[in-house]
């Protein structure tokens, strides 16, 4: 609010003329000048008090002017915060600064499943590991499986039905994310757990279907679960694109060729996570294929849960331990 002062001066109340012919007429001349000159000066006081005023005023408005350009820069201010937290939306779970902040906020990952020799040598199914590097071939984190003597029995027994617990770590080793799967007859599902409150983030539940790869993608929501993106692959897709209710792609897990031998004769696998438009459309321009992107990036909270899908699909159609053929051929 703008607060103007204005000066109002007094304005000299006497008579001047008049009272000079009253005195000239007694043969007080003198006294009559005495009057001119006292009427000059406080002509010339009124007219100071006029400057003064209007001098305040300016440094008033001036002043106010100020305080005008400071709100407007705590707007642009507010607006540029807002924009570096557009990821961390009000209610989100995670936040920029939990553990696996560092993982998710990037635009991909490019996820590696490790060989396991026992596997290669003897048909004897180890826990899995991963690692995750960014987009420029750096190291981001890693996730290990947990092992109990339960879950070594039963990597052996279950084969693509066993139930699994896998870490999400930093890159110092620090456990920020569990990844869990119970026992699956049939359609597998996981969850993502956030270790430092116990809060479920979110789910990724694989839809049966006779020919087709289906997935259907949770966050949590309160106590509820709202669906946020859909998988529909043809049969032996390599390729996992996540669309949300318009069909729009808001991220994918995209399965890559390592090789003939490795894919044959080994459990190596190699995956790229995209978590934003950036990214899809970088990988969209390298196969040459066109879809439909959404104008808006996931939050961590989904990107979690993304990154929960790809651990499914690589357990459900790429792991050795869920078929019976060559890598390959899921």
């Amino acid at each position: 609010m703008l607060v103007l002062s204005v000066g109002f001066s007094g304005v000299a109340d006497g008579v001047f003329a008049g009272s000079e012919l009253l005195l000239g007429a007694c043969g007080c001349s003198s006294v009559g000048g005495a009057a001119k000159s006292a009427s000059n000066e406080l002509a010339k006081v009124d007219s100071g008090c006029h400057k003064d005023t209007l001098s305040e005023s300016g440094a008033e408005l001036d002043g106010s002017s100020d305080d005008s350009d400071s709100l407007d820069e705590g707007v642009q201010l507010k607006v540029k915060r807002e924009d570096k937290t557009s990821l961390v939306p009000p209610g989100q779970i995670l936040e920029s600064n939990h553990g696996a902040g560092a993982i998710l906020e990037l635009s991909s990952l490019r996820v590696t499943r490790q060989l396991e020799m026992l596997n290669i040598l003897v048909g004897f199914e180890q826990a899995n590991r991963y690692a995750l590097m960014d987009p420029q071939g750096n190291p981001a984190g890693f996730m290990v499986e947990e092992q109990t003597w339960s879950s070594i029995f039963g990597r052996q027994l279950y084969g693509m039905h066993r139930p699994f617990k896998i870490l999400v770590m930093d890159l110092n080793g620090n456990p920020c994310l569990r990844i869990s799967r119970p026992f699956s007859f049939i359609n597998s599902w996981v969850s993502v757990e956030n270790l430092e409150n116990g809060q479920i983030i979110g789910e990724s539940h694989q839809e049966w279907h006779i020919w087709r790869r289906c997935y259907n993608l949770f966050a949590s929501q309160g106590s509820d679960m709202s669906q946020f993106a859909r998988v529909d692959m043809p049969f032996l897709s390599w390729e996992f694109p996540m669309a949300d209710e318009q069909g729009q792609t808001v991220a994918g897990v995209y399965r890559d060729f390592s090789g003939i031998g490795m894919e044959l004769f080994t459990d190596y696998g190699l995956y790229g996570v995209c978590f934003d438009s950036a990214s899809l459309r970088q990988r969209q321009a390298a196969s040459g294929t066109l879809i439909p992107l959404a104008d808006y990036d996931l939050d961590l909270d989904k990107r979690a849960v993304v990154l929960a899908a790809a651990v499914s699909i690589d357990f459900d159609y790429f792991s050795r331990h869920s078929h019976f053929g060559p890598g390959y051929f899921p």
